[in-house]
């Protein structure tokens, strides 16, 4: 996790300084000590917005706000003073304690629950009802073809051992054998 976040850092710094640092720069506590809260807004919404000083009827529809958070919390790792909140008359602290940080995020989330920003990329599960759906399609595609009765065993016997769908291309006839304790069944060794 912490390569993800340096990896976070020198991009973030790279847009600051508008100079590109490799992965394996070490920034001195001087140059953290200048982040300021307007450079973090700046680099968030260039990711958020796709442009740094966005114009109001923009919407942030390239990051959401779980990325900007993780961004938050990537670059507050890297501050020297990351336990002290941020001060905006002494201009100390935490940059990404600020309110404006803060009220950035607030604002993409305010967007997503409108449906308005960035598609969520959050993976499921397949619910039982859909997995039937698939087989009674694959079955309505090819009807009578000898495929439907093979991707429709493929894919039956992938349900049946939550395997994904590489582990099951890599099967063999070896890999099965006569179950002698319950003749009508088979065992698979993965």
């Amino acid at each position: 996790m912490t390569s993800q976040y340096k990896r976070e850092l020198t991009r973030f710094m790279s847009f600051k300084d508008g100079v590109t640092y490799s992965n394996d720069r070490v920034f001195t506590t001087a140059e953290l000590l200048q982040v300021t809260p307007d450079h973090l807004c700046r680099w968030m919404h260039k990711q958020a917005y796709g442009d740094p000083e966005p114009a109001e009827d923009m919407k942030p529809v390239h990051r959401r706000s779980s990325t900007l958070e993780f961004t938050k919390k990537a670059l507050s790792s890297f501050m020297p003073r990351v336990h002290t909140s941020w001060d905006p008359v002494t201009e100390r602290g935490n940059p990404t304690r600020s309110d404006a940080v803060n009220k950035l995020i607030k604002k993409v989330k305010k967007f997503e629950v409108r449906r308005e920003g960035a598609d969520s990329q959050a993976r499921r599960a397949v619910e039982f009802n859909e997995f039937l759906n698939l087989l009674q399609l694959i079955r309505a595609q090819w009807k009578s073809d000898v495929s439907a009765y093979m991707v429709s065993s493929v894919l039956t016997l992938q349900w049946h051992i939550c395997a994904r769908i590489d582990d099951m291309m890599k099967l063999q006839f070896s890999n099965f054998s006569p179950n002698t304790q319950y003749p009508s069944t088979l065992l698979l060794q993965m």
